[in-house]
C-alpha cells in the first residue's frame, strides 16, 4: 500500500496528538495523477525529529490549497507571520488529519527502506493489514 513518510517538529507532533492542530501546512501534497495505487484516506507515518524514529500515524482524508493564510492559523497552530513567510506569496496546501496514533513501539526508518528521513514528506510502501 502507498502511504506518506512526513517529518515533523516534536511541538507539532504533540499537538496533532491532543488534537489541537487538525491541519498540517505543506507546500504540496500528494496527487492521485502521479500515482495511481494511491488510495484515500491517505495513511501518513510521522517521523519526529530528533527521535530517530517514526513515532506514529495519522489519516489524511484530504487537503485544501489556498493563499488565505488566516484561514490556516487557528487549524494549523501556526501564526499568521509564519505561515506568509513560510508560503512567499504562493498558494501552500493543508492536509486534513484525522485518527492520530502514537506507536507503542517507534519504528526505525530502515523499516520503511530508508537511512534518512524526508525534509518535508515522500511516498513509501507499507505492507496491507491482510499481508501482515
Amino acid at each position: 500500500m502507498l502511504a506518506v513518510l512526513m517529518s515533523m517538529k516534536p511541538e507539532w507532533w504533540e499537538k496533532i496528538l491532543t488534537g489541537e492542530k487538525w491541519l498540517e501546512i505543506r507546500k504540496n501534497h500528494p496527487q492521485s495523477k502521479n500515482h495511481a495505487d494511491l488510495e484515500w484516506p491517505l495513511t501518513v507515518l510521522v517521523y519526529v525529529s530528533g527521535t530517530g524514529a517514526v513515532q506514529g500515524q495519522f489519516l489524511c482524508h484530504g487537503y485544501t490549497e489556498t493563499n488565505f493564510l488566516q484561514y490556516l492559523e487557528k487549524p494549523s497552530c501556526v501564526p499568521l507571520a509564519d505561515l506568509e513567510k513560510y508560503a512567499g506569496g504562493k498558494c501552500v496546501s493543508g492536509w486534513f488529519i484525522e485518527a492520530p496514533e502514537k506507536f507503542d513501539t517507534p519504528s526505525p526508518l530502515a523499516e520503511f527502506g530508508l537511512d534518512r528521513p524526508p525534509m518535508s514528506w515522500q511516498y513509501v510502501e507499507i505492507p496491507d493489514a491482510e499481508e501482515v
